[in-house]
């Protein structure tokens, strides 16, 4: 495994003997553990010297960031690994108060405790970085070329360990020796190892003759192509037949190392595809999940896609040529702390008729019927379904989140041009007074399509007005005029009824052709 390698010249202070039986060490690098009273977080002193910028930068190229302190103990553990001046992460920022105020800290951590030395911060002296002396005091400073403490406190993976001290243990991947788990880095990097399984190089979810053949033509030592990359399964810079050993005894279905496909699911694909959910923070999040991204319901031939956790403004996003109708106020902040599983498409007339044995939609009939969206369909009978396939109707909260995708704007393309709705929705305008088969409309952010045009769909929740709070994981009320009806419909004349924020409600009884639904399902 290869690290990023500081100096050995990590030093534990004599005055500070009770910091050695805080400390567990690992490389050059330095913990100051839970189970001594410390935060688990890493610390590693720099053997060169660089301008405060520099060394920021050189930080966050190992997984890291300049050290910052939020209590005595920290301050305390950091002298015990100074031998001279040294940057830390402090930063004034620019202003016309005086020099002792502005101050915070780069990470953005609360600033709060402070161990100035004695004159320090100079008064009328506009000085914008932090040092930190060998006697554990801090003063502010500019243009200087010094040492730096660098602190790791990442936990991408969520399993309450930071992550450095187990790349250094091996018990994390960092093929690229960027200080960050390769398994955290799918959604960028897919190309990793620890991003697909074993023999898999086209990443296709099976290892089978592409892969076989791939292998084959960049036999020999290996460069810095992805393909090439990637047939070298062992990373030992060689392709040969170590690696086609590997892939051979993977023959068939991958099982991704840290990716847990739900036990209802078939696999699609592991990570999000790029060309598919194209915003970077969400493939992100996704990857951070650890759940698989695309998948297909065993039961029901469904394909769905992972919406990550998240938090959104909920509520009205006015389009250039279309005001907010009242049940769109207040905008509100909200949360939805869990993943979920989203149909890919609406659930099709095919899709219905196979689990509940009949037909109830208007636009049957027509050569592509079987994958239009079903129809004539009311929120009790959307229920039925559910109950024969074990999924659910999303709540409101999570329709409109997963339709946003990331987006504040009117409409889930990024835009409050309402020229724009044709391209994403079949509308009165394009639609011809009918559905039309799912997923011929431009997908949003996440890779979902006709979450606006084609049918109304159904939500689970009961329709009450917003307030201002703000919510977690909301799931309405208990009781309300009808059941919250999203998307608008083919026949929807208003470019403003194709807003992400648009809602109606409905009796749970009421069914008529412009009514869909599309499913959700927890991992």
């Amino acid at each position: 495994m290869k690290t990023r390698k500081f100096g050995s010249d990590v030093v534990l202070g004599a005055a500070a003997a009770a910091a050695i039986s805080m400390s567990a060490l690992a490389g050059d690098a330095v913990q100051w553990r839970v189970a001594d009273g410390g935060n688990g977080h890493w610390y590693a002193r720099s053997t060169d010297n660089a301008m405060w910028l520099s060394a920021k930068a050189t930080a966050q190229a190992v997984g890291g960031h300049l050290a910052t302190i939020q209590g005595a103990g920290e301050n305390e553990f950091i002298r015990s690994l100074s031998t001279t001046v040294q940057w830390i992460g402090g930063l004034r920022a620019a202003g016309s108060c005086g020099s002792d105020c502005n101050w915070g800290w780069d990470t953005g951590e609360t600033w709060g405790f402070t161990n100035w030395r004695l004159g320090e911060p100079n008064g009328g002296v506009i000085e914008q970085s932090l040092d930190f002396y060998a006697d554990g005091t801090w003063n502010d400073d500019n243009g200087l070329s010094l040492p730096y403490i660098i602190e790791w406190d990442a936990d991408c993976n969520s399993d309450g360990i930071v992550d450095y001290g187990q790349i250094l243990n091996g018990a994390l991947a960092d093929a690229n020796t960027n200080g960050v788990p390769d398994i955290c880095e799918c959604a960028t990097h897919p190309e990793l190892g620890a991003c697909r399984c074993a023999g898999d190089i086209v990443t296709d979810g099976t290892v089978n003759g592409a892969d076989l053949g791939t292998l084959l033509a960049y036999w020999g030592p290996a460069n810095s192509g992805t393909f090439s990359r990637a047939s070298d399964i062992n990373s030992d810079g060689r392709i040969d037949g170590s690696d086609l050993g590997v892939l051979l005894s993977n023959w068939g279905t991958c099982q991704y190392p840290g990716v847990t496909v739900p036990a209802w699911a078939t696999l699609i694909d592991a990570m999000p595809d790029p060309a598919v959910v194209t915003d970077p923070a969400l493939r992100t999040a996704i990857a951070a999940t650890g759940l698989a991204w695309r998948v297909r319901d065993t039961g029901t031939g469904i394909e769905m896609l992972l919406v990550p956790p998240g938090t959104f403004q909920m509520g009205c996003s006015a389009s250039t040529q279309g005001s907010c109708n009242p049940m769109e106020f207040p905008v509100h902040p909200v949360t939805l702390p869990n993943a979920f599983y989203l149909g890919r498409f609406e659930v099709t007339q095919e899709q219905w008729q196979s689990k509940m044995g009949s037909n109830p939609s208007y636009f049957q009939g027509y050569p592509d019927s079987p994958i239009r969206p079903v129809d004539g369909v009311s929120w009790n009978m959307t229920q039925a379904f559910a109950s024969a396939t074990n999924m659910r109707l999303p709540t409101e909260a999570e329709w409109e989140y997963a339709c946003r995708a990331n987006t504040s704007t009117a409409f889930y393309n990024n835009s409050n041009d309402d020229s724009t709705v044709v391209d994403i929705a079949w509308c009165s305008a394009n639609s011809g007074g009918q559905s039309h088969a799912v997923g011929q409309k431009k997908a949003n952010r996440l890779g979902f399509h006709d979450m606006v045009g084609n049918v109304w769909e159904w939500t689970n929740d009961w329709y009450a007005d917003y307030t201002n709070a703000a919510q977690s994981n909301p799931q309405g009320p208990a009781s309300g005029p009808g059941k919250v009806l999203r998307g608008s419909t083919s026949f929807g004349e208003a470019s403003s009824e194709f807003r992400s924020s648009y809602r109606g409600y409905e009796p749970p009884s009421y069914m008529d052709f412009a009514r869909g639904f599309r499913v959700a399902r927890n991992p």
